[in-house]
């Protein structure tokens, strides 16, 4: 048995016969130097220890410690890179409006001097371990500055922002899940930091099927499953639309239309259109009266416009549905920017109170249009003399001008 006496030169966990001499070496530790017990589970990745547990968050608040970097310095010489304060607010209002449903991901800290760590003789891979902390240890942050700064606070102009822990009382019963590395060496660190970053983005369309907590989000799977069109023809995982796809949208590009059906702008910030969406659309009521007019709107388009009313008998795959690529490439209205130009149109449409009015010109929209790529009303705007056709907002709006001038909006 490896016991002894625990100094800051110690580097490795200190193996006992048992789990329970382990544990009991830990307690009396503790009792005899102030310190707290912490339950772990010990492991090595490479040569280096690591210990996986979960810290109260008034603890991380007190003793986890970032050293962001200074804009226009060296980011070297700190160990986080510059704290961004729009992300950490962002981080603390979603913890502030779901104190009882949310969820933070584990942060990465590290240790320069490696806390007193108990654990049971053993080969195995993973131990069950005591980590005793005392209030000379110093906790790092690795990887997840900003939602430490979400929980405890942030810089604001001069002064700094409360965090989430300051604004709901019960989170002080919560946890946060950790792991700690042992690492004497920043540059290490750094690397650390840039390893945890290798990580594939969620694509846009799967985003908005996963993130249903956004009204968004929501009535945007009630729209696609209610048309006739886009039911069964919208790839939800992808994030580009393969040339040859038997699919005519992404859901992300669905979601753009409802974007300017909703506040009149596609390209609008996730933040802001979080706001704005839980004001227009933030109880059961308002979603379905927005659902309504959305389909009223699709619906109409679907029945009277080429080449939807066309590609809404097709099958949802086959050798028929391969028509699809070429019906693509020759419409505007099989784009992002197609579905852009008609949900800013249907934004000022459905304003109209009268029900025969806003139908009659959506009638319009389909028939009076003529919605192929080639047509005079869409060139200087959203096509360029190459062919290629624009998303930037410029275009569109200038569409979006041409259209309303055709149809004397």
């Amino acid at each position: 048995m490896a016991e002894g006496k625990m100094f800051s030169t110690v580097t490795k966990p200190v193996e006992h016969d048992t789990s329970d001499a382990a544990q009991r070496a830990a307690l009396d530790e503790a009792a005899s130097s102030g310190g707290r017990v912490f339950p772990c589970i010990a492991f090595y990745q490479g040569d280096r220890l690591m210990l996986s547990t979960s810290f109260p968050l008034p603890y991380v608040e007190r003793h986890v410690r970032s050293n962001p970097a200074t804009k226009g310095t060296s980011p070297r010489e700190s160990t986080n890179r510059p704290l961004i304060p729009e992300h950490a607010r962002s981080i603390k209002d979603y913890i502030v409006a779901n104190p009882q449903n949310y969820i933070l991901p584990p942060v990465t800290l590290n240790v320069r001097v490696l806390p007193s760590v108990h654990v049971q003789a053993s080969n195995a891979p993973t131990r069950a371990a005591w980590m005793v902390v005392h209030d000379s240890t110093v906790f790092y942050v690795t990887d997840g500055q900003h939602r430490i700064a979400a929980l405890a606070g942030y810089p604001a102009g001069r002064g700094t922002a409360p965090g989430a822990l300051d604004e709901v009382e019960s989170l002080s019963n919560n946890g946060l899940a950790v792991l700690i590395v042992y690492e004497r060496d920043i540059a290490r660190t750094h690397q650390d930091f840039a390893d945890a970053a290798q990580t594939k983005p969620i694509p846009a369309s799967l985003l908005a099927v996963y993130n249903t907590r956004e009204p968004v989000n929501r009535v945007l799977a009630e729209i696609v499953d209610r048309s006739a069109l886009l039911k069964g023809r919208i790839d939800e995982t992808s994030k580009t639309l393969p040339k040859m796809s038997q699919h005519i949208f992404l859901l992300n590009q669905v979601r753009g239309m409802v974007k300017e059906l909703l506040v009149s702008d596609y390209a609008m910030a996730e933040d802001s259109l979080s706001r704005h969406a839980k004001q227009l659309i933030g109880t059961t009521g308002q979603q379905d009266e927005f659902i309504r007019g959305a389909m009223e709107l699709i619906d109409t388009l679907t029945e009277h416009m080429e080449p939807w009313n066309a590609i809404v008998g097709l099958p949802h795959s086959g050798g028929v549905a391969n028509r699809i690529p070429d019906l693509r490439a020759a419409y505007v209205n099989l784009t992002a920017t197609g579905l852009n130009i008609i949900g800013r149109l249907g934004y000022e449409i459905g304003k109209d109170p009268s029900e025969a009015a806003r139908h009659n010109r959506y009638l319009d929209l389909a028939k009076k249009i003529d919605w192929r790529r080639d047509a005079p009303i869409w060139r200087h705007n959203i096509i360029s003399d190459g062919g290629k056709i624009s998303t930037q907002r410029a275009p569109v709006a200038a569409a979006v001008a041409a259209v309303r001038q055709q149809l004397a909006l």
